[in-house]
């Protein structure tokens, strides 16, 4: 589970509205930052149907997305045979780090994510990410959610059912992703080796990977086989016969006329006929190559060879939660020495961010620099690393570049090429020169270039691209950049995918992968192949617009720069893909494996010898090629309907609420919550009542009206409120010790600010003016104040959780505020704070946890801290310690008892019960209001009022994960008193919540 700075940010502004003025009282919530670094200049295209939202730079990528939209709904119309009665906003960001920063969904956004469609305003929100193929069926696939919805509320309005429900995840996802266009090659690496590897899972189960990759993927295949079974109509048919039942099997059952099991084993049949049948020949990854780093998830493999002989293997992974760098010694054999060791921490400081793991390669110099990206601020930056000195040299950052990928060394080890997307969100070819501290572009076109590689003469780059003839069908070549004489010309030809080129040592060869597009349309397996390298040619040039040029022959076809007819040959033929192949100076290939749902760097020996005796060869004829391909697009610049974004308020939320109850009478209330289209500006307008009778109503009138402006880095929060009625308070030192109840007037307005420093850190600020009337009739108080509060904190937060609570990293706050009568002097006290918790990974499942607080209130009228219960000072009531300073500190060990009970036990599965874990603790605490043991009470009533004396627990306790997001608590122990010299009792806790 993520922490949602957003979130926080909302509950410390509904909190300070209510408590602020009153108490200057703060606290501070963890959680890391989602920071605005950019001020977006937003612009509406309107189409027919949609309202495109897209920057200036991004226009010529918005029209495109207006394109493809407009196509998209021609289609869907047809096939939901329905029309939308609204106008969808479609918001579009050029990158993932522009996404990232989205406020439309408070949470944060990981890599990997394509976009969403968010339920509430029907907001489709989509990133670029280069690949133009990918941005359209992306596009496609949020559309069907759109349609989707829509068709679904009509169906409920028209045979009146209970609006909460709704088609399962798996339908609505796999129909997505099976209309958005035909199996990509990611669908058949996945659905391969599910088959293969025997962890596909039963349509009747299919509820426990809800959410999960494997998810999308198999319902993609579900409804691909529903509809080539019983015609494409019966998709359309399931969402209106919906309705029908709340249990979608019976639902299928109804409309295809056929058992629930029986569906579920015909299109397991169905999936071992379609894959089964490609089995001969094939082999295994882990048979076939040797492995090098095969726990967790590992990819980008590079290699170094030292000047002691030595060898060291470097790649990105996860094999803990963080994504680190990690290196691995191996023998000459390219057998690892010992395990993984992390050579770069990620995801705990400013500077690593993220590493991408999936996205972007490293590169290493020949004198043993790393260059490797990580996301670092607002952009992408590239490190280098030093890998003999074991010191990170530099940090390189370039304006104008958001996102950047892979960088590869030149041979003389003084430039860098790297692909990159700007902010118009396409990739394009960059080199930096080092020395002179230059940026040169190379290519500049909508086409999407990535995995640059140097040749070891340093006059030519290998890339992959869609700028081939065929891309226009999803199809990436390799190419290769003459730096000489600034052309481009192709290296392999034809309807595939070739991604990841590298160069062998003696620069004869191109090694990379490719999956190629059968004739049924299907991709194989993604495996490695060969090249032969470029070799000089002098064919006329043509200009392609975008400062480079492509090599044309004499006819005007592209040959890349080479005579035509290119030998490749492929050396494996796997069951699944393989990814990123490197050759070694021995003449070996690593290169990362897909196998059984888990990627790992592997070594493939003797290159050589499969290179001369390959799997199948391939002769491929780059004089084929046509003209450059593109898309058609929407033109903005000569269409009216092209105009800035206006902001506009609409409603998100509207909740009433009456209770009764004995002590407090009836109480009644009502909340409203408004926000702009893009969520960075909300309102947020409370009233309610808690009179005891008609007399004291009007003075029993609360009402709070606040607003969060989150479109800049620093948010900010203001707002004017009047509470007012009987209260319950625990903080207030006149209030009564066991029913704590006071009269009180509060009205006034509040300010706060929070400025993230970085993602992890941030500095927040709050400020309130309030009049204060408190009248506590048993003790003779009745007092007024002009309260002005201040207070400042400081937050970090990098841990890293689990599903019952944080499992690693380090978290704490310091906050210091002062609240003071500024007319009567009634009322002046100081407030200190400080909360500091580690974490400690023993191992991949075994925690320990410690956490540090103390919390001090100094002055006149100073409030009551509290602490109590199953989340802090166990064995003891909830909220029954109380006093004016405390300090408290905890301490678990947290260890797995069973990862997955529905294993154990089936039955639990549809509760979603997971993570059974358990934990020994020890917890100490001590609070006092005048003196550190209070001498002038008795020792009855420090028992009784739990100040002045250290008072703790020891004892153990378990957790377990229900629905995948309520944690339930079960602690039982020992309680002690007066510094754990006297065990007082045995105790047993039931309660709910994260562990701390």
């Amino acid at each position: 589970m993520l922490c949602l700075r957003l979130r926080h940010f909302a509950l410390a502004a509904l909190c300070c509205a209510v408590v602020l003025p009153a108490t200057g009282q703060y606290t501070s919530h963890f959680g890391r930052n989602k920071i605005q670094y950019e001020n977006f200049d937003w612009h509406v295209l309107e189409t027919e149907h949609f309202d495109i939202y897209h920057y200036s730079e991004m226009q010529e990528l918005a029209e495109y997305g207006a394109a493809f939209a407009e196509e998209a709904y021609e289609e869907l119309q047809n096939r939901f045979n329905f029309s939308l009665t609204h106008r969808p906003p479609l918001i579009f960001y050029s990158s993932n780090l522009h996404f990232k920063q989205t406020n439309i969904t408070p949470g944060f956004i990981p890599d990997g994510v394509g976009g969403f469609f968010e339920f509430l305003k029907g907001r489709v929100v989509i990133p670029a990410n280069g690949n133009v193929h990918q941005f359209r069926r992306v596009i496609r696939h949020e559309l069907v959610h759109v349609f989707t919805y829509a068709k679904v509320l009509r169906v409920i309005r028209d045979h009146r059912v209970p609006p909460e429900r709704f088609l399962p995840l798996w339908f609505t996802e796999g129909l997505a992703e099976y209309w958005s266009g035909s199996p990509d090659e990611s669908h058949e690496m996945i659905m391969r080796d599910a088959v293969y590897s025997n962890y596909l899972v039963p349509l009747s189960s299919i509820y426990r990977i809800n959410g999960t990759f494997l998810m999308y993927k198999q319902g993609e295949a579900l409804c691909r086989f529903l509809a080539e079974t019983w015609g494409e109509e019966k998709l359309l048919r399931l969402i209106e016969n919906f309705w029908k039942d709340r249990d979608f099997r019976h639902v299928m059952e109804v409309t295809f006329l056929e058992d629930f099991q029986e569906i579920d084993r015909k299109w397991q049949e169905w999936l071992r006929e379609r894959y089964f049948q490609e089995i001969d020949d094939l082999e295994l990854a882990s048979i076939k190559a040797r492995g090098v780093a095969t726990e967790g998830f590992n990819a980008k493999p590079t290699f170094y060879r030292f000047a002691d002989g030595s060898r060291k293997v470097y790649f990105v992974g996860n094999l803990t939660g963080y994504s680190n760098v990690y290196q691995v010694e191996v023998d000459s054999l390219f057998r690892p020495l010992g395990k993984p060791e992390i050579l770069i921490r990620g995801e705990r400081t400013d500077n690593f961010e993220s590493l991408h793991v999936f996205e972007s390669r490293m590169g290493i110099s020949g004198d043993g620099k790393l260059a490797f990206v990580a996301k670092s601020g607002e952009a992408d930056v590239i490190h280098v690393y030093d890998l003999v000195g074991d010191v990170l040299l530099a940090t390189y950052g370039f304006d104008g570049l958001v996102a950047v990928y892979s960088p590869a060394w030149s041979p003389d080890g003084e430039r860098l090429v790297f692909s990159s997307i700007t902010g118009s969100g396409f990739s394009d070819l960059f080199v930096y020169d080092i020395p002179a501290g230059q940026l040169h572009r190379l290519t500049n076109d909508s086409y999407d270039d990535l995995d640059p590689a140097w040749s070891p003469d340093g006059r030519r780059i290998a890339f992959s691209s869609d700028r081939t003839t065929m891309g226009k069908h999803d199809a990436y070549n390799i190419f290769a950049y003459d730096l000489d004489e600034g052309t481009i010309g192709y290296v392999t030809f034809g309807e595939r995918l070739d991604h990841s080129p590298r160069w062998s040592p003696d620069g004869r060869q191109l090694v990379f992968t490719s999956a190629v597009r059968g004739a049924d349309g299907r991709y194989g397996a993604q495996n490695i192949w060969t090249a032969e390298a470029p070799v000089d040619a002098s064919p006329e040039m043509a200009s392609s617009g975008a400062g480079a040029t492509v090599l044309l022959t004499e006819s005007g076809h592209a040959p890349g720069g080479v005579s035509a007819g290119r030998r490749l040959r492929r050396l494996t033929n796997l069951t699944t893909s393989a990814f990123d192949p490197v050759w070694t100076e021995e003449g070996n290939l690593l290169f990362t494996g897909f196998e059984h749902m888990r990627f790992s760097i592997r070594s493939l020996p003797a290159a050589d010898s499969l290179w001369t005796h390959p799997r199948s060869e391939e002769i491929v004829d780059p004089t084929k090629a046509e003209e450059p391909w593109t898309f058609a697009r929407i033109d903005a610049q000569d269409r009216e309907e092209s105009v800035r974004y206006k902001k506009q308020f609409t409603l998100d939320l509207a909740q009433t609420i009456v209770s009764q109850n004995p002590v407090w009478g009836t109480q009644g209330g009502a909340a409203l919550a408004f926000s702009d289209l893009m969520g960075d500006d909300k309102w947020f307008f409370t009233v309610f009542n808690n009179s005891r009778g008609t007399s004291d109503f009007l003075r029993s009138l609360n009402v709070a009206i606040s607003r969060q402006q989150l479109h800049r880095r620093t948010n900010t929060a203001y707002g004017l409120y009047r509470f007012a009625g009987l209260r319950y308070d625990i903080t207030d030192p006149d209030a009564a010790r066991t029913f704590p109840t006071l009269w009180e007037t509060i009205y006034g307005g509040y300010g706060l600010i929070s400025y993230p420093i970085s993602m992890f850190r941030r500095i927040e600020a709050g400020t309130s003016l309030s009049w204060d009337d408190k009248y506590i009739p048993w003790a003779q108080v009745d007092r007024q104040a002009l309260l002005v509060s201040n207070s400042v904190s400081l937050v970090h937060d990098n841990v890293l959780w689990g599903m019952n609570g944080p499992i690693e990293g380090y978290r704490g706050s310091v906050l210091t505020a002062w609240t003071t009568d500024v007319l009567y002097s009634n009322v002046s006290y100081l407030t200190f704070a400080a909360d500091v918790r580690n974490y400690w990974r023993l191992h991949r499942h075994i925690t320990f946890a410690s956490r540090g607080l103390g919390r001090m209130n100094k002055g006149k009228e100073a409030r009551l801290f509290f602490m109590g219960g199953s989340w802090d000072l166990r064995g003891f009531p909830l909220f029954s310690v109380r006093g004016q300073k405390m300090w408290f500190t905890s301490h678990e060990l947290r260890f797995p008892i069973l990862l997955a009970p529905w294993l154990s036990l089936p039955v639990l599965a549809p509760l979603g019960v997971a993570n059974l874990r358990g934990a020994f603790f020890f917890d100490a605490a001590h609070a006092w209001n005048a003196s550190y043991y209070e001498p002038r009470l008795s020792n009855a009533l420090r028992r009784q009022l739990n100040i002045g004396e250290t008072v703790g627990a020891i004892g153990g306790g378990l957790r377990l994960n229900l629905f995948g997001g309520l944690v339930l608590r079960y602690d039982v122990g020992y309680r002690y008193r007066d510094g754990f010299r006297h065990r007082e009792r045995f105790f047993k806790q039931f309660f709910f919540g994260w562990d701390f």
